[in-house]
Protein backbone atom coordinates (compact mmCIF):
# COMPACT_ATOMS: atom_id res chain seq x y z
CA UNK A 1 0.00 0.00 0.00
CA UNK A 2 1.13 3.58 -1.24
CA UNK A 3 2.15 6.15 1.99
CA UNK A 4 -0.33 8.43 2.21
CA UNK A 5 1.82 11.20 1.54
CA UNK A 6 1.58 10.26 -1.99
CA UNK A 7 -1.89 9.70 -2.36
CA UNK A 8 -4.45 11.70 -4.40
CA UNK A 9 -7.51 13.13 -2.18
CA UNK A 10 -9.34 10.86 -4.27
CA UNK A 11 -7.24 7.49 -2.90
CA UNK A 12 -7.88 8.99 0.33
CA UNK A 13 -11.48 8.96 0.76
CA UNK A 14 -11.48 5.47 -1.05
CA UNK A 15 -9.23 3.99 1.69
CA UNK A 16 -11.41 5.67 4.20
CA UNK A 17 -14.79 4.21 3.10
CA UNK A 18 -12.89 1.17 3.04
CA UNK A 19 -11.73 1.29 6.39
CA UNK A 20 -15.82 1.68 7.67
CA UNK A 21 -17.62 -1.27 8.54
CA UNK A 22 -20.12 -3.04 6.85
CA UNK A 23 -23.47 -1.53 6.69
CA UNK A 24 -22.59 1.89 7.71
CA UNK A 25 -24.75 4.51 5.87
CA UNK A 26 -22.85 7.15 4.01
CA UNK A 27 -23.97 10.64 2.77
CA UNK A 28 -22.25 13.11 0.56
CA UNK A 29 -22.35 15.73 2.66
CA UNK A 30 -21.52 13.41 6.21
CA UNK A 31 -18.45 12.14 4.24
CA UNK A 32 -17.23 15.92 3.34
CA UNK A 33 -17.50 16.85 6.76
CA UNK A 34 -15.65 14.02 8.28
CA UNK A 35 -12.86 13.81 5.67
CA UNK A 36 -12.90 18.08 5.41
CA UNK A 37 -13.44 18.05 1.66
CA UNK A 38 -15.61 19.30 -1.21
CA UNK A 39 -18.92 18.03 -1.76
CA UNK A 40 -17.89 17.23 -5.24
CA UNK A 41 -14.76 15.73 -4.38
CA UNK A 42 -16.59 13.12 -1.91
CA UNK A 43 -19.92 13.02 -4.67
CA UNK A 44 -17.01 11.50 -7.40
CA UNK A 45 -15.21 9.66 -4.81
CA UNK A 46 -18.57 7.71 -3.98
CA UNK A 47 -19.19 6.87 -7.24
CA UNK A 48 -16.14 5.66 -7.74
CA UNK A 49 -16.57 3.23 -4.92
CA UNK A 50 -20.08 2.05 -6.54
CA UNK A 51 -18.17 1.46 -9.74
CA UNK A 52 -15.50 -0.43 -7.35
CA UNK A 53 -18.13 -1.84 -5.16
CA UNK A 54 -17.00 -1.00 -2.17
CA UNK A 55 -20.02 0.57 -1.71
CA UNK A 56 -24.00 0.20 -3.38
CA UNK A 57 -26.81 2.27 -3.00
CA UNK A 58 -30.37 1.21 -2.40
CA UNK A 59 -33.26 2.87 -3.58
CA UNK A 60 -35.30 5.16 -0.47
CA UNK A 61 -32.03 3.38 1.66
CA UNK A 62 -29.30 5.24 0.68
CA UNK A 63 -25.62 4.68 0.15
CA UNK A 64 -23.78 1.98 2.41
CA UNK A 65 -20.39 0.34 2.41
CA UNK A 66 -20.76 -3.30 1.82
CA UNK A 67 -18.81 -6.65 1.39
CA UNK A 68 -16.54 -6.76 -1.25
CA UNK A 69 -18.73 -8.62 -4.52
CA UNK A 70 -17.27 -11.26 -6.44
CA UNK A 71 -15.90 -9.95 -10.35
CA UNK A 72 -18.00 -12.44 -11.73
CA UNK A 73 -21.41 -10.68 -13.34
CA UNK A 74 -22.71 -14.35 -13.44
CA UNK A 75 -24.17 -14.84 -10.06
CA UNK A 76 -26.86 -13.03 -7.99
CA UNK A 77 -26.61 -14.37 -4.57
CA UNK A 78 -29.55 -14.09 -2.02
CA UNK A 79 -26.99 -11.75 -0.31
CA UNK A 80 -27.27 -9.94 -3.18
CA UNK A 81 -31.45 -9.64 -2.50
CA UNK A 82 -31.02 -8.59 1.03
CA UNK A 83 -29.19 -5.77 -0.11
CA UNK A 84 -31.10 -4.86 -2.42
CA UNK A 85 -34.17 -4.59 -0.47
CA UNK A 86 -32.40 -3.52 3.02
CA UNK A 87 -33.62 -6.82 4.61
CA UNK A 88 -32.85 -8.03 7.76
CA UNK A 89 -31.73 -12.06 7.96
CA UNK A 90 -34.75 -13.51 10.41
CA UNK A 91 -32.95 -17.00 9.76
CA UNK A 92 -30.59 -19.28 7.73
CA UNK A 93 -27.54 -16.99 7.30
CA UNK A 94 -25.46 -20.17 6.85
CA UNK A 95 -26.96 -19.70 3.08
CA UNK A 96 -26.76 -15.85 2.00
CA UNK A 97 -23.76 -16.98 -0.31
CA UNK A 98 -26.14 -19.30 -2.42
CA UNK A 99 -26.73 -18.19 -5.91
CA UNK A 100 -30.96 -17.14 -6.73
CA UNK A 101 -32.08 -19.18 -9.22
CA UNK A 102 -35.63 -16.98 -9.66
CA UNK A 103 -38.25 -15.65 -7.96
CA UNK A 104 -41.84 -16.26 -7.30
CA UNK A 105 -44.16 -13.95 -5.49
CA UNK A 106 -46.75 -16.59 -3.42
CA UNK A 107 -49.81 -14.76 -4.66
CA UNK A 108 -51.92 -18.37 -3.90
CA UNK A 109 -52.65 -21.55 -2.20
CA UNK A 110 -49.86 -23.13 -0.63
CA UNK A 111 -50.88 -26.28 -2.34
CA UNK A 112 -50.46 -24.45 -5.44
CA UNK A 113 -47.52 -22.51 -5.10
CA UNK A 114 -45.27 -25.76 -4.11
CA UNK A 115 -45.94 -26.78 -7.44
CA UNK A 116 -43.74 -24.12 -8.99
CA UNK A 117 -40.93 -24.20 -6.49
CA UNK A 118 -37.38 -25.59 -7.35
CA UNK A 119 -34.33 -25.33 -5.02
CA UNK A 120 -32.57 -21.87 -5.67
CA UNK A 121 -35.90 -19.92 -5.44
CA UNK A 122 -36.78 -17.36 -3.46
CA UNK A 123 -40.52 -16.91 -2.68
CA UNK A 124 -41.64 -12.98 -1.67
CA UNK A 125 -44.87 -14.00 0.99
CA UNK A 126 -46.61 -11.54 3.73
CA UNK A 127 -47.21 -13.08 6.86
CA UNK A 128 -48.51 -16.49 5.83
CA UNK A 129 -46.39 -18.83 8.15
CA UNK A 130 -47.45 -22.29 6.73
CA UNK A 131 -46.50 -21.17 2.83
CA UNK A 132 -43.44 -19.84 4.49
CA UNK A 133 -42.49 -23.23 6.07
CA UNK A 134 -43.82 -25.01 2.76
CA UNK A 135 -41.30 -23.03 0.52
CA UNK A 136 -38.16 -23.45 2.81
CA UNK A 137 -39.25 -27.57 2.77
CA UNK A 138 -39.48 -27.27 -0.74
CA UNK A 139 -35.99 -25.86 -1.41
CA UNK A 140 -36.28 -22.33 -1.57
CA UNK A 141 -35.37 -18.62 0.63
CA UNK A 142 -37.96 -16.73 1.88
CA UNK A 143 -39.05 -13.16 1.38
CA UNK A 144 -40.87 -11.71 4.24
CA UNK A 145 -42.88 -8.55 3.03
CA UNK A 146 -44.09 -5.71 4.86
CA UNK A 147 -42.01 -5.61 7.97
CA UNK A 148 -43.57 -9.16 9.28
CA UNK A 149 -41.33 -11.43 11.68
CA UNK A 150 -41.71 -15.06 11.89
CA UNK A 151 -42.52 -17.67 14.42
CA UNK A 152 -39.91 -19.74 15.76
CA UNK A 153 -40.86 -22.81 14.38
CA UNK A 154 -39.67 -21.12 10.63
CA UNK A 155 -36.54 -19.70 12.19
CA UNK A 156 -35.17 -22.64 12.90
CA UNK A 157 -36.49 -25.02 9.83
CA UNK A 158 -34.52 -22.02 7.89
CA UNK A 159 -31.54 -22.62 10.21
CA UNK A 160 -31.44 -26.28 10.03
CA UNK A 161 -31.70 -26.11 5.98
CA UNK A 162 -29.25 -23.48 5.73
CA UNK A 163 -32.14 -21.21 3.69
CA UNK A 164 -31.98 -17.73 4.25
CA UNK A 165 -35.28 -15.98 5.91
CA UNK A 166 -35.24 -12.44 5.45
CA UNK A 167 -38.00 -9.70 6.45
CA UNK A 168 -38.20 -6.00 4.67
CA UNK A 169 -40.17 -3.24 5.33
CA UNK A 170 -41.37 -2.44 1.64
CA UNK A 171 -44.19 -4.28 0.44
CA UNK A 172 -44.68 -6.84 -2.65
CA UNK A 173 -44.57 -4.48 -5.63
CA UNK A 174 -41.78 -2.67 -4.38
CA UNK A 175 -39.30 -5.91 -3.84
CA UNK A 176 -40.41 -7.39 -7.16
CA UNK A 177 -39.34 -4.31 -9.17
CA UNK A 178 -36.13 -3.85 -7.08
CA UNK A 179 -35.26 -7.47 -7.89
CA UNK A 180 -35.92 -7.06 -11.42
CA UNK A 181 -33.63 -4.22 -11.71
CA UNK A 182 -31.20 -5.90 -9.82
CA UNK A 183 -31.20 -8.92 -12.19
CA UNK A 184 -31.35 -6.65 -15.33
CA UNK A 185 -28.22 -4.70 -14.19
CA UNK A 186 -26.41 -7.98 -13.49
CA UNK A 187 -26.82 -9.42 -16.75
CA UNK A 188 -26.29 -6.02 -18.33
CA UNK A 189 -23.08 -5.82 -16.30
CA UNK A 190 -22.43 -9.64 -17.48
CA UNK A 191 -22.26 -8.18 -21.16
CA UNK A 192 -20.06 -5.23 -20.06
CA UNK A 193 -16.80 -7.22 -19.94
CA UNK A 194 -14.36 -5.35 -17.62
CA UNK A 195 -10.58 -5.33 -17.51
CA UNK A 196 -9.78 -7.25 -14.32
CA UNK A 197 -11.90 -10.00 -16.00
CA UNK A 198 -9.42 -11.23 -18.57
CA UNK A 199 -6.20 -9.04 -17.70
CA UNK A 200 -2.76 -11.39 -16.54
CA UNK A 201 -2.54 -10.70 -12.87
CA UNK A 202 1.21 -11.94 -12.74
CA UNK A 203 3.06 -9.32 -15.62
CA UNK A 204 6.25 -9.51 -16.48
CA UNK A 205 7.82 -5.98 -15.91
CA UNK A 206 11.28 -4.03 -15.61
CA UNK A 207 12.82 -1.76 -13.05
CA UNK A 208 14.28 1.36 -14.27
CA UNK A 209 17.20 0.21 -12.58
CA UNK A 210 17.72 -2.25 -15.38
CA UNK A 211 19.79 -2.30 -18.03
CA UNK A 212 19.39 -3.37 -21.84
CA UNK A 213 21.35 -6.58 -21.23
CA UNK A 214 18.36 -7.22 -18.69
CA UNK A 215 15.58 -6.57 -20.91
CA UNK A 216 17.58 -9.15 -24.03
CA UNK A 217 17.56 -11.72 -21.06
CA UNK A 218 13.55 -11.21 -20.50
CA UNK A 219 13.42 -11.62 -24.76
CA UNK A 220 15.31 -14.61 -25.24
CA UNK A 221 13.37 -16.39 -22.12
CA UNK A 222 9.75 -15.24 -22.92
CA UNK A 223 9.91 -13.93 -26.43
CA UNK A 224 8.66 -10.66 -25.66
CA UNK A 225 9.49 -7.29 -26.83
CA UNK A 226 7.32 -5.11 -24.44
CA UNK A 227 7.28 -4.79 -20.91
CA UNK A 228 5.66 -2.15 -18.59
CA UNK A 229 8.55 -0.43 -16.58
CA UNK A 230 8.16 0.01 -12.76
CA UNK A 231 10.02 2.20 -9.75
CA UNK A 232 11.16 1.21 -6.73
CA UNK A 233 7.22 1.43 -4.95
CA UNK A 234 5.76 -0.59 -7.73
CA UNK A 235 4.18 2.23 -9.95
CA UNK A 236 4.35 2.19 -13.06
CA UNK A 237 6.04 5.14 -14.81
CA UNK A 238 7.13 4.33 -18.61
CA UNK A 239 7.24 1.26 -21.09
CA UNK A 240 10.25 0.07 -22.80
CA UNK A 241 9.89 -2.10 -26.46
CA UNK A 242 12.52 -3.26 -29.28
CA UNK A 243 11.81 0.65 -30.66
CA UNK A 244 13.72 2.29 -27.88
CA UNK A 245 16.30 -0.55 -27.42
CA UNK A 246 17.56 -0.49 -30.91
CA UNK A 247 18.93 2.88 -29.73
CA UNK A 248 20.90 2.09 -26.77
CA UNK A 249 23.51 0.32 -25.38
CA UNK A 250 24.10 -2.85 -23.19
CA UNK A 251 24.63 -1.01 -20.04
CA UNK A 252 22.13 1.74 -20.37
CA UNK A 253 19.73 1.55 -17.59
CA UNK A 254 15.41 1.41 -18.56
CA UNK A 255 14.94 4.37 -16.69
CA UNK A 256 16.72 6.55 -19.48
CA UNK A 257 15.40 4.82 -22.19
CA UNK A 258 11.99 3.84 -21.93
CA UNK A 259 8.55 5.49 -22.78
CA UNK A 260 7.31 8.07 -20.36
CA UNK A 261 4.16 8.40 -19.67
CA UNK A 262 2.71 4.85 -20.66
CA UNK A 263 -0.99 4.75 -21.82
CA UNK A 264 -2.89 2.62 -19.18
CA UNK A 265 -5.92 1.20 -17.95
CA UNK A 266 -7.13 0.28 -14.71
CA UNK A 267 -8.99 -2.59 -14.00
CA UNK A 268 -12.49 -1.45 -13.66
CA UNK A 269 -11.82 0.01 -17.67
CA UNK A 270 -14.55 -1.62 -19.86
CA UNK A 271 -12.97 -4.23 -22.17
CA UNK A 272 -14.44 -1.69 -25.17
CA UNK A 273 -12.89 0.95 -23.83
CA UNK A 274 -9.39 -0.80 -24.01
CA UNK A 275 -10.05 -2.34 -27.36
CA UNK A 276 -10.86 1.47 -28.68
CA UNK A 277 -7.36 2.82 -26.93
CA UNK A 278 -5.57 0.06 -28.65
CA UNK A 279 -7.08 0.43 -32.08
CA UNK A 280 -6.67 4.83 -31.21
CA UNK A 281 -2.91 4.68 -30.62
CA UNK A 282 -2.18 1.82 -32.43
CA UNK A 283 -1.04 -0.21 -29.60
CA UNK A 284 -0.58 -3.89 -28.60
CA UNK A 285 -0.67 -4.28 -24.59
CA UNK A 286 -1.74 -2.24 -22.32
CA UNK A 287 -0.41 -1.90 -18.68
CA UNK A 288 -3.34 -2.08 -16.30
CA UNK A 289 -2.76 0.07 -12.99
CA UNK A 290 -4.59 0.21 -9.28
CA UNK A 291 -3.73 3.84 -7.80
CA UNK A 292 -0.78 4.14 -10.39
CA UNK A 293 0.45 0.64 -9.38
CA UNK A 294 0.87 -1.83 -11.86
CA UNK A 295 -1.33 -4.76 -11.24
CA UNK A 296 -1.16 -6.50 -14.49
CA UNK A 297 -1.68 -6.49 -18.21
CA UNK A 298 -3.76 -6.98 -21.49
CA UNK A 299 -2.58 -7.63 -24.79
CA UNK A 300 -4.58 -7.05 -28.21
CA UNK A 301 -5.20 -11.07 -28.42
CA UNK A 302 -6.36 -11.15 -25.31
CA UNK A 303 -9.17 -7.79 -26.21
CA UNK A 304 -9.92 -9.73 -29.25
CA UNK A 305 -10.49 -13.13 -27.76
CA UNK A 306 -12.95 -11.56 -25.03
CA UNK A 307 -15.17 -9.32 -27.46
CA UNK A 308 -15.47 -12.64 -29.69
CA UNK A 309 -16.28 -14.65 -26.76
CA UNK A 310 -19.27 -11.96 -25.39
CA UNK A 311 -20.48 -11.77 -28.99
CA UNK A 312 -21.70 -14.86 -28.70
CA UNK A 313 -23.67 -14.75 -24.84
CA UNK A 314 -27.31 -14.88 -24.72
CA UNK A 315 -28.60 -11.03 -24.23
CA UNK A 316 -30.75 -10.64 -21.78
CA UNK A 317 -31.38 -6.95 -20.97
CA UNK A 318 -31.66 -4.92 -24.28
CA UNK A 319 -29.43 -1.55 -25.34
CA UNK A 320 -30.78 1.11 -26.82
CA UNK A 321 -28.69 -0.73 -29.76
CA UNK A 322 -30.36 -3.71 -29.93
CA UNK A 323 -34.42 -1.97 -30.05
CA UNK A 324 -32.70 -0.42 -33.05
CA UNK A 325 -31.57 -3.26 -34.51
CA UNK A 326 -34.03 -5.87 -33.31
CA UNK A 327 -36.66 -5.40 -36.26
CA UNK A 328 -33.90 -5.27 -39.14
CA UNK A 329 -33.09 -8.14 -41.24
CA UNK A 330 -29.71 -8.11 -43.03
CA UNK A 331 -28.17 -9.54 -46.47
CA UNK A 332 -25.16 -9.05 -48.12
CA UNK A 333 -24.13 -7.42 -51.18
CA UNK A 334 -21.63 -6.94 -53.45
CA UNK A 335 -19.49 -4.49 -51.47
CA UNK A 336 -21.32 -4.51 -48.15
CA UNK A 337 -24.52 -5.02 -46.75
CA UNK A 338 -28.51 -4.43 -47.34
CA UNK A 339 -30.34 -4.02 -44.21
CA UNK A 340 -34.40 -3.26 -44.27
CA UNK A 341 -36.71 -3.49 -41.49
CA UNK A 342 -38.75 -0.30 -39.06
CA UNK A 343 -37.89 1.94 -36.81
CA UNK A 344 -39.61 1.93 -33.26
CA UNK A 345 -42.28 3.90 -32.33
CA UNK A 346 -40.58 5.19 -29.44
CA UNK A 347 -37.85 6.69 -31.31
CA UNK A 348 -39.61 9.53 -32.07
CA UNK A 349 -39.27 13.37 -31.51
CA UNK A 350 -41.78 16.05 -30.01
CA UNK A 351 -43.11 16.23 -33.55
CA UNK A 352 -43.76 12.59 -34.27
CA UNK A 353 -41.25 11.62 -36.66
CA UNK A 354 -38.13 9.63 -35.92
CA UNK A 355 -35.23 11.03 -34.07
CA UNK A 356 -32.39 12.47 -36.06
CA UNK A 357 -30.07 11.01 -33.40
CA UNK A 358 -31.87 7.80 -33.49
CA UNK A 359 -31.73 7.52 -37.56
CA UNK A 360 -27.79 8.35 -37.15
CA UNK A 361 -27.66 5.70 -34.61
CA UNK A 362 -28.70 3.37 -36.93
CA UNK A 363 -26.65 4.44 -40.05
CA UNK A 364 -23.78 3.69 -37.50
CA UNK A 365 -24.77 0.53 -36.44
CA UNK A 366 -25.42 -0.67 -39.77
CA UNK A 367 -22.17 0.34 -41.00
CA UNK A 368 -20.01 -1.12 -38.15
CA UNK A 369 -21.88 -4.30 -38.60
CA UNK A 370 -21.47 -4.14 -42.83
CA UNK A 371 -17.76 -3.96 -41.98
CA UNK A 372 -17.42 -6.54 -38.71
CA UNK A 373 -19.75 -8.87 -40.86
CA UNK A 374 -17.54 -9.03 -43.94
CA UNK A 375 -14.06 -8.43 -42.82
CA UNK A 376 -14.36 -11.12 -39.42
CA UNK A 377 -12.97 -8.11 -37.05
CA UNK A 378 -13.90 -5.28 -34.50
CA UNK A 379 -13.86 -1.44 -35.40
CA UNK A 380 -14.63 1.68 -34.09
CA UNK A 381 -16.02 4.85 -35.56
CA UNK A 382 -13.10 7.55 -36.45
CA UNK A 383 -15.19 10.18 -38.19
CA UNK A 384 -19.15 10.17 -38.93
CA UNK A 385 -20.33 12.99 -41.71
CA UNK A 386 -24.19 13.49 -42.47
CA UNK A 387 -24.87 14.27 -45.76
CA UNK A 388 -28.33 15.32 -44.96
CA UNK A 389 -31.12 13.78 -42.85
CA UNK A 390 -34.99 14.15 -44.36
CA UNK A 391 -38.24 13.67 -41.85
CA UNK A 392 -39.67 10.24 -41.36
CA UNK A 393 -42.50 8.71 -39.90
CA UNK A 394 -42.08 5.96 -37.40
CA UNK A 395 -42.54 2.30 -38.19
CA UNK A 396 -42.00 2.77 -41.92
CA UNK A 397 -40.32 0.47 -43.56
CA UNK A 398 -37.11 1.63 -44.71
CA UNK A 399 -34.00 0.27 -46.04
CA UNK A 400 -30.01 1.00 -45.03
CA UNK A 401 -27.81 0.28 -47.72
CA UNK A 402 -23.89 0.56 -46.95
CA UNK A 403 -21.00 0.39 -49.31
CA UNK A 404 -17.55 -0.21 -48.15
CA UNK A 405 -15.59 2.14 -50.79
CA UNK A 406 -11.63 1.81 -49.27
CA UNK A 407 -10.19 -0.23 -46.91
CA UNK A 408 -6.34 -0.12 -45.85
CA UNK A 409 -4.47 -1.05 -43.50
CA UNK A 410 -6.15 -0.43 -39.80
CA UNK A 411 -8.91 2.04 -41.72
CA UNK A 412 -12.28 1.67 -43.44
CA UNK A 413 -14.47 4.10 -45.05
CA UNK A 414 -18.45 3.37 -45.84
CA UNK A 415 -21.04 4.94 -47.67
CA UNK A 416 -24.18 4.64 -45.93
CA UNK A 417 -27.76 5.81 -47.40
CA UNK A 418 -31.45 5.19 -46.19
CA UNK A 419 -34.38 5.09 -48.25
CA UNK A 420 -37.94 4.92 -47.57
CA UNK A 421 -39.86 3.81 -50.73
CA UNK A 422 -36.78 4.67 -53.30
CA UNK A 423 -36.70 8.00 -51.66
CA UNK A 424 -33.11 9.17 -50.22
CA UNK A 425 -33.67 9.89 -46.94
CA UNK A 426 -30.93 10.47 -45.20
CA UNK A 427 -27.25 9.62 -46.44
CA UNK A 428 -23.66 9.78 -44.86
CA UNK A 429 -19.67 8.92 -44.78
CA UNK A 430 -17.93 7.06 -41.82
CA UNK A 431 -14.76 6.28 -41.52
CA UNK A 432 -13.63 3.31 -39.16
CA UNK A 433 -10.70 2.59 -37.72
CA UNK A 434 -10.12 -1.87 -37.08
CA UNK A 435 -8.97 -3.79 -34.91
CA UNK A 436 -7.02 -6.81 -36.16
CA UNK A 437 -5.48 -9.78 -34.63
CA UNK A 438 -1.69 -8.77 -35.36
CA UNK A 439 0.85 -10.94 -33.98
CA UNK A 440 2.15 -9.50 -30.30
CA UNK A 441 5.23 -10.31 -29.87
Amino acid sequence: MKDDFFMTKNERVLEYLKSLPEGTKISVRSLAQALKISEGTAYKAIKDAESMYIVTTIPRAGTIRTKPKSKSFDRLTYEEIKNVVDGIVLGGENGLNIELNKFLIGAMTTEEMVKYIQPGDLIILGNRDNAQMAALKAGAAVLITGGFDAKIEVKTLADKLSLPLISTTYDTFTVATLINKAINERMTKKRILLVSNIMSSNPIYMTTNQTVNDWKALLNKTSHTRYPVVDESGTLVGIVTSREIAKADDNDKIGDIMARNPIYVTETTTVAFAAHLMIWWNIEVLPVTNNKELVGIISREDVIKALQYMAKQPQIEETINDTLLKDFHAEKTQDGMKFYGTIPQNMVNQLGTVSSSALMMLMSECGISSVTRNKRFDAVVDNFLVYFIRPLQAEKTIEVNTSIIDYSGNFCKVEISVLYEETMIAKALMSLRLLKNKKLF
